[in-house]
């Protein structure tokens, strides 16, 4: 017979700290599971809270003014116009940029340099509200900056439409703007 060389013990050390190591891992393990319960649980509560884009676009009608283009006119334009004013005798089909140098330079006028490019805007904004009520328009709040420009292209090129791009990109500043959000140019 060929002589045996007896199993080396491990140490007893080595085993206590594996029993040790393997028993927190245990207890992290456990740890983990509880947070991740927990997180489970919080979200589905929280999607009870959450609002639908439904309920922000009910909500977006009743926020601020009811024409806001016409909020952002108060005080440089209203004093001799009305709404009606400028879609009937200037018609806010034509080049804003040259209606508002004009309306500017005549004596009486409350539209400052700074303003102009708001007053622009305002006036190209106005142009959506031939087809849209201000409740339709308002809903643009719930949608990103991107599906808003998108909205707003789509209507570009719609036959008949009076909007040009740079109607577009003055449309899109202004409602963020007005509603307070960054643009995107």
């Amino acid at each position: 017979m060929e002589p045996t060389t007896p199993p080396t013990p491990v140490p007893v050390r080595g085993r206590v700290i594996a029993t040790i190591l393997s028993g927190a891992a245990l207890i992290l393990l456990i740890f983990v599971a509880q947070i991740l319960v927990t997180l489970e649980r919080e979200v589905t509560h929280l999607r009870e809270e959450l609002a639908t884009k439904q309920d922000l676009a009910n909500l977006a009608v009743h926020i601020g003014p009811p024409n806001p283009a016409m909020a952002k006119l108060e005080g440089t334009c209203t004093d001799c116009h009305t709404k009606e004013t400028f879609e009937q005798a200037h018609g806010v089909a034509g080049d804003a940029h040259e209606l508002v140098q004009r309306m500017s330079e005549l004596s009486g006028a409350h539209i400052g340099q700074d303003e102009i490019p708001n007053v622009e805007a305002a006036l190209a904004f106005m142009k959506c509200a031939h087809c849209h009520s201000s409740d339709r328009l308002k809903e643009l709040a719930i949608l990103s900056p991107k599906d808003r420009w998108d909205v707003i292209v789509k209507m570009m090129n719609e036959p008949g439409t009076t909007i040009t791009q740079e109607d577009a990109q003055r449309i899109r500043d202004f409602y963020g703007e007005f509603w307070g959000w960054h643009t995107t140019r």
